[in-house]
């Protein structure tokens, strides 16, 4: 997984396939998943939810419910953590979430 760039107020959605070493798509059957974003500092920023995509074998989407407009602008660290039906936990790889302000912004709402 790489970087992502997020503008404080939109939706924060994203997919990832989880492969196999040769690159297949595996099985989520029984998999439970966590997510967190933090700072550089280990304070948490976000909690996000990941639920695997029905009928889309190693998909998954990581959203967060609520609004990113009061997410500060930063640079965060976020990775995903699986717990296997066999009870093996695995973690990704850190991903950065770089979140910036927006440039159109509702009328009611003053760039900053």
């Amino acid at each position: 997984m790489s970087g992502f760039v997020l503008k404080q107020g939109n939706t924060f959605r994203l997919a990832a396939i989880i492969r196999t070493f040769d690159g297949r798509p595996l099985d989520l059957t029984g998999c439970t998943f966590t997510s967190q974003m933090r700072d550089v500092l280990g304070n948490s920023l976000a909690d996000l939810s990941v639920q695997i995509v029905p009928g889309r074998t190693g998909i998954i989407q990581i959203t967060y419910g609520s609004d990113t407009g009061t997410w500060p602008v930063g640079r965060y660290r976020c990775d995903l953590r699986t717990i296997w039906p066999d009870g093996t936990i695995q973690s990704s790889q850190t991903f950065a979430i770089t979140v910036i302000a927006g440039i159109t912004v509702p009328a009611t709402e003053s760039a900053a």
